[in-house]
């Protein structure tokens, strides 16, 4: 390992001399080499003969050369085509070939962190926590499985390579999959090394039940030997599950360390997550008025992160200006928010202000994010708008809100679907409707049943505190994260310094920033929808830009034109002129709540009308009848398991192992389908000698209008290839099997369409969310992103889990009958969906689980005893499929 380790060392040594020159240049890419590494203009310019030609010109052009031997030397010992024209002058590299270049040194650096700790005496256990880090970080994942299963293959290392198994399975998977491999892990070396991602997955996991194992680790002296993230990461995860003794031992024992021996950043986090705690000062009593109804005023702070997006303060701004339109209502209670109203109060349009009720409400700050970590008065209420929810810490979510906050749920978007838990839904539903900031969030929340309209967003109203001056003299235009260049004023909407600043500092800020829309700039031009509400509610002309216009966020909201805009914001205006006098005077929560229902009303069946316009599209059977003729459909045999196996491209050099593999386990006759193409009929006689009780077949060419993917549009058209079968299994090339196909084809089915394992993948655990990602992708046509979201999730009554269907048993007779081919193959032909999105938006949750073990995918989850590995777009594990020793 030595030699090994010396021949990394030179090789690094020699990388990091030649990245130098380059790394300015090459690794930025948008201009030439020459340009940023050697800090002068493109040397082309100078080599014209403009000005600064001369000696200054053939140094940068000696440079130049420099830096492309550099580069041309560093890239040839990477695997890949590296140009020869770049000479560092004239041609740069292109982008394909440095992001290429980039990514193999990141790799070849990942794999040599493995040398480099044995070589500085770590054990074995160690030093693959510190490898698979790195590789897992660098996001090879695939690999690190693959190295996880050889070494898990080997008693001697069996641990070592079940800790790098569950490294990647916890960025991948459910923390129920990383675990798996964590919890047979009994080597307390190898526990402690890998502590950041050991016990926070734990916890995750098990919850409550997790603690004793971090008391063992405390009793035992170890957590002394945890890295400063491990603590964070660990305090995070028992945070969240409530555990605040065991967070605060965790904290403090790190934090008695001098300044000096532990990571900055992570002593921030530390120190801000105390604050957080029973007794920190989150949690302090917020000033009261007694007899007086307290009022909200929402602010952006959480256990997790602060928020230092402009924007949402300026959604605060627009709340206040509600109140004080009322200039009869009086305010007390936080001094810095009476204060800051006091001054707000003066700019008020004239045009917006009641008389209103004598009353005086006490303002306290509420958190939107974390504001069951305060101490809220009794009898709180405010009006909750904005973006919920931003997760605590990647985990939980802060709803149901705190007990003691009355909430009119006005300008909401519902961001994760994911929020929405059974109990998230009834409070939901307790409070509701909700008045949704966009159409999106309006078609969700209708999805898991909780009362919804579209109430478009509050910043709309914000020019209630600009009140418009006499002579209109703004000239210029502003640009707010602005994408497509230009020249003149710039601003971004992110601004760090906002976590520094006290809350009414924030708003005073926000407030600055709508005022230069409204009397500085004539026209806005952004990326931002909290630039473009505020600016064309203060008469700003405003080109709005967004990088995907069909972004969730924007359904209703993006492409309206003044009247659409003035009826978002006078439907806002109104509905609050009457519950802001209702919640001053002190009615009752029942009354409050019934003159809600009452006023939304409208709006509630607009919705319905609206939401009820949108289908999906669905195929012209006759044009399907007619594909399908063209070719032979199946006839069943008795006593004969019918398989259809999926080959994708590149998969044909699999499709006879993966069918030995299933002679090799199966009790009974079969037949194997194959798509037209996937093997010549000199390879299926050869597949067919080999074989014992299987038969080869391979259906007829198929094609259909725009569908390209003929893997995609077999499978599609299935039901009616096989019309007179009852079920059939769908099994993937890349697959290895262990266990009876005669067993899986008999998976019960019962009124399900179709037998498939839930998805495992992190992001594939809510197909309310995967609709939304599917609408995302229609890009510039916003309108068509909207059509989907409302008939994608009509007729749901609840979220559903995701199913993989390479491996699947299909109920044919019962998709026949329901005609699901033509809805299938109407999504794949319109909108362009794969056949997996397209199955997972017409079946959503009717689905029978086959069992774990029948879809064991091998980059996002292992098994001790799989009866089929799913392969498909995974490494292999050095050409050998086998999860289990």
């Amino acid at each position: 390992m030595t030699t090994g380790r010396n021949a990394a060392d030179r090789y690094f040594s020699k990388g990091r001399e030649l990245v130098k020159p380059v790394v300015h240049g090459i690794a930025r890419r948008a201009l030439p080499v020459v340009e940023r590494a050697s800090g002068t203009k493109y040397v082309r310019e100078r080599a014209a003969g403009g000005a600064g030609a001369g000696k200054s010109g053939g140094s940068a052009k000696k440079i130049a050369t420099d830096t492309a031997r550099a580069y041309r030397t560093l890239a040839s010992g990477l695997k890949g085509k590296t140009a020869d024209d770049t000479n560092g002058w004239t041609v740069a590299p292109s982008t394909r070939e440095v992001d290429a270049k980039s990514r193999q040194l990141a790799r070849v650096k990942a794999h040599a962190t493995l040398s480099e700790a044995l070589a500085q005496g770590e054990a074995l256990g160690e030093s693959v926590v510190d490898a698979g880090r790195v590789i897992v970080g660098e996001g090879y994942l695939a690999e690190a499985v693959s190295i996880g299963l050889n070494l898990r293959s080997h008693v001697s290392t069996e641990e070592a390579g079940r800790v790098i198994l569950g490294m990647a399975h916890q960025r991948s998977s459910d923390p129920e999959v990383a675990w798996a491999e964590f919890e047979k892990i009994d080597d307390r070396d190898i526990i402690v090394s890998a502590a950041e991602e050991y016990f926070p997955t734990a916890i995750d996991t098990l919850g409550q039940e997790a603690l004793p194992l971090l008391d063992h680790s405390k009793q035992a002296g170890e957590t002394d030997r945890w890295s400063d993230k491990a603590v964070l990461r660990t305090a995070e995860s028992a945070f969240c599950i409530g555990a605040f003794d065991h967070v605060r031992t965790l904290v403090e024992a790190r934090l008695d360390r001098p300044s000096d021996q532990m990571d900055s950043a992570v002593r921030y986090e530390l120190n801000r997550m105390l604050d957080w705690l029973p007794g920190g000062k989150h949690l302090e009593p917020l000033p009261t008025t007694v007899g007086k109804r307290n009022f909200g005023v929402l602010s952006y702070d959480q256990p997790g992160i602060r928020s230092r997006n402009i924007g949402d303060y300026i959604q605060t701004i627009a709340s206040i200006g509600h109140l004080l339109r009322y200039e009869n209502l009086s305010f007390s209670g936080d001094q810095g928010l009476t204060e800051l109203f006091k001054k707000f109060r003066k700019s008020v349009k004239e045009e917006r202000k009641y008389a209103g009720p004598e009353a005086e409400l006490n303002l306290v700050e509420v958190y939107r994010d974390g504001n069951v970590y305060q101490d809220i008065p009794e009898d709180t209420w405010y009006i909750a708008f904005g973006w919920y929810m931003h997760d605590i810490f990647g985990k939980s979510f802060n709803i149901p809100f705190h007990p003691n906050l009355r909430p009119i749920l006005l300008s909401v978007f519902v961001r994760y679907p994911e929020m929405l838990t059974p109990d998230a839904i009834d409070y939901l539903k307790k409070y509701g409707p909700v008045g949704c900031r966009d159409w999106q969030s309006v078609a969700v929340l209708r999805a898991v049943g909780v009362p919804a309209f579209f109430s478009g967003c509050l910043t709309t109203t914000v020019d209630t505190l600009f009140p418009a001056p006499p002579t209109d003299r703004r000239s210029g235009t502003l640009r707010i994260d602005w994408t497509k260049g230009g020249k003149g004023p710039k601003k971004k909407q992110t601004v760090t310094a906002i976590r520094d600043k006290s809350f009414p500092e924030n708003l005073e800020l926000a407030r600055n920033w709508v005022a230069d829309y409204a009397y500085k700039y004539k026209r806005v031009l952004t990326s931002r929808l909290h630039a473009n509400l505020p600016a064309r509610s203060v008469g700003a002309e405003v080109d709005f830009e967004p990088k995907n216009k069909s972004d969730s966020r924007f359904g209703g909201l993006i492409g309206i034109d003044e009247n659409e805009f003035d009826a978002i914001r006078d439907g806002i205006l109104d509905k609050l002129s009457v519950m802001i006098p209702l919640i001053a005077t002190g009615a009752s929560e029942d009354e409050i709540y019934s003159k809600w229902s009452e006023i939304t009303s409208d709006d509630m069946a607009a919705a319905d009308e609206y939401l009820a316009t949108a289908e999906l599209p669905i195929e012209d059977s006759t044009a399907i009848d007619a594909a399908v003729n063209k070719v032979d459909k199946v006839t069943p045999e008795a006593q004969v398991t019918d398989v259809f196996m999926t080959v994708e491209k590149g998969e044909e050099s699999l499709v006879s192992t993966a069918i030995r593999s299933i002679d090799a386990h199966a009790s009974g006759r079969y037949r194997i389908w194959l798509p037209s193409g996937a093997a010549s009929a000199e390879g299926i006689a050869e597949i067919q000698a080999q074989l014992s009780l299987g038969a080869v077949e391979s259906l007829g060419a198929l094609s259909y209008a725009d569908i390209t993917n003929e893997n995609d549009l077999a499978q599609a058209l299935l039901p009616v290839l096989f019309p007179n079968h009852e079920r059939l299994v769908v099994v993937p090339a890349a697959g290895e099997f262990s266990s009876d196909i005669v067993e899986l084809s008999k998976a019960d089915l019962g009124t399900a369409l179709i037998a498939a394992k839930h998805d495992v993948r992190k992001n594939r655990s809510s197909g309310l969310t995967l609709m939304r990602r599917i609408a995302s992708s229609f890009g510039d046509d916003h309108v068509g992103a909207l059509n989907f979201v409302f008939a994608s999730h009509a007729g749901l009554t609840e979220d559903f889990v995701p199913f993989d269907p390479q491996i699947a048993v299909l109920n044919l007779s019962q998709l026949r009958s329901e005609d699901l081919v033509s809805k299938i193959i109407g999504l794949m032909n319109d909108l362009k969906l794969s056949y997996v999105d397209a199955m997972q938006m017409i079946i959503c949750g009717r689905y029978s689980d086959i069992g774990d073990e029948w879809n064991v995918r091998a980059q996002w989850e292992t098994s001790d005893n799989p009866k089929l590995v799913n392969w498909r777009r995974q490494t292999r594990h050095y050409g050998r499929m086998a999860l289990s020793r």
